[in-house]
């Protein structure tokens, strides 16, 4: 008997002269069927090719998926996007699909030869990490008819998945922890509109001290970069009047702040208080651990990867922004200002 292309509980009742419920009961090994007709029907599923709900779930096509990141991302170690890579690829392994990665550079970003990305390479679904120009991803959506997802970056194209990082809410309890400490003259280390997290975390330092009645001024930022977002390069100049404590939009502007300050003869955090953002660079000196909030990578890398495969697998439509929270990690980096006397050598 030739076998059917799709194998139903129907069929197996036909065929044996049961109920459906008796096949499906008999199959799932529930009570109420004799040994005798189970063996039947388990031989006779079996022969028509009848695949159980199980090892249906288990048999998951193979897919392989493009990750692109901006190579300004991971020209230095530690970093952050690319140990976001190192896990989505990781866990599409795990799924039975592999990944295929392309750095990006500057030119290929802006496009000056043309839109180029994984030519040759049949990718079923990319992901992106990290901003990227607007171009590029306009580009992306042009020329690849696949579901696009992209980490730690939003914007207002249609038809793709968005998971970042909480920049916003996780600077403003940041904030909030230097503010409970009795601090009020904040200044916030980071470049606003360089990138659109540093963006996010500035508003919410901003938010944070609105709360508390406090006004924002211009000179209650220390610039630690260009603003094109290319020139990845950071450095700050230390302000001649130095606030209770500064809230820095990553570790690495944290790390050359507070070493710049111990050049000036200013200790972290008896006299100057210090918070970074992404838990990278933590242990600052010895003795020293920043204050700082911490964002899941892992968790991040799972709900990219699983966001595409559901969408790969028709199972999902695009949902817009998802915003995934972290934890603030205490170290030891903010202190008491009603306790200070600060000399400076």
């Amino acid at each position: 008997m030739e076998r059917r292309k799709e194998v139903r509980l129907e069929h197996i009742a036909s065929e044996v002269g049961v109920s459906i419920v008796t096949v499906s009961n008999a199959l799932k090994g529930k009570k109420g069927v004799s040994e005798e007709l189970r063996s039947r029907i388990c031989e006779t599923a079996a022969r028509l090719g009848y695949q159980t709900e199980s090892a249906a779930k288990k048999k998951k096509e193979s897919y392989i998926i493009g990750i692109a990141v901006a190579e300004r991302y991971v020209k230095e170690f530690p970093s952050f996007y690319m140990d976001v890579y190192k896990r989505a690829a990781q866990e599409l392994t795990k799924r039975g699909s592999m990944s295929v990665l392309e750095v990006v550079n500057e030119g290929q970003e802006k496009m000056l030869h043309g839109f180029s990305a994984f030519q040759g390479v049949d990718v079923a679904g990319i992901i992106l990490i990290g901003e990227m120009h607007k171009d590029y991803i306009a580009e992306f959506r042009k020329n690849c008819s696949v579901p696009l997802v992209c980490v730690d970056c939003y914007d207002v194209f249609e038809g793709i998945e968005y998971v970042v990082t909480d920049s916003y809410g996780g600077m403003e309890q940041m904030t909030e922890l230097l503010l409970e400490a009795g601090h009020r003259n904040l200044m916030f280390v980071g470049t606003p509109g360089a990138t659109g997290s540093i963006t996010d975390r500035f508003l919410g330092y901003c938010k944070a001290l609105e709360k508390r009645g406090i006004e924002v001024k211009e000179t209650n930022v220390l610039h630690d970069r260009k603003k094109d977002g290319y020139d990845y390069k950071i450095d700050m100049e230390l302000p001649e009047e130095l606030p209770d404590g500064f809230v820095c939009n990553c570790d690495k502007s944290a790390c050359i702040l507070i070493e710049k300050l111990r050049e000036r003869g200013i200790r972290v955090p008896e006299d100057v208080s210090v918070v970074g953002f992404d838990h990278y660079y933590s242990q600052v000196q010895t003795g020293l651990e920043l204050s700082t909030y911490e964002n899941d990578e892992k968790v991040i890398a799972h709900i990219s990867v699983k966001t595409l495969l559901k969408r790969l697998e028709g199972r999902k439509k695009p949902a817009g922004v998802r915003i995934v929270e972290g934890k603030i990690i205490q170290g030891n980096t903010v202190g008491d200002p009603c306790s200070r006397t600060r000399t400076e050598a």
